[in-house]
């Protein structure tokens, strides 16, 4: 059995297609039998959106996607960490260690928190500073959001 897609756009909700169609199969027995998708594609539409994350590519591919910006990457550490390009909110569960915040881009920011029952330290990288400061204790259980300016991190 083989699942073709058909090159031409096809109506919604057709199904699928028996070829040859099930009352002229002769003889009986096992005999070859293909279905032909006759679902609506998206040729000649472009990407289609089918829901929350999820896209279809004119070629059937289906992708999930986290466009929004409704959402931010969560990294908690119980260690000392340099933060990267790909977090936005980083939280400490352990007192007692340093997060470093990356070389700074104009307009990046980061968010912050110490979510352990200490101290923790936040420092710049290569000289930054943070309002001004090597470094910034944060107690127990606060935080901060920080951007850069282009000279140097600033809290929010």
């Amino acid at each position: 059995m083989a699942y073709n897609r058909p090159p031409q756009v096809t109506l919604a909700g057709v199904g699928l297609k028996q070829n040859p169609p099930p009352g002229i199969v002769q003889p009986p027995g096992i005999v070859p039998v293909t279905l032909d998708a006759e679902i609506a594609t998206t040729n000649s539409l472009g990407v289609v959106q089918v829901g929350s994350g999820l896209s279809i590519t004119p070629s059937g591919i289906l992708s999930a996607t986290n466009t929004s910006s409704n959402f931010v990457t969560v990294k908690l550490t119980d260690f000392s960490y340099a933060i990267t390009a790909n977090d936005s909110y980083v939280g400490a569960t352990s007192k007692n260690i340093m997060l470093t915040l990356p070389t700074g881009l104009l307009g990046r920011v980061y968010y912050i928190k110490n979510q352990s029952d200490g101290n923790i330290k936040v420092q710049g990288s290569g000289g930054e500073t943070i309002d001004g400061s090597a470094f910034q204790t944060l107690g127990s259980n606060s935080g901060f959001m920080v951007v850069f300016d282009g000279a140097r991190w600033n809290i929010l």
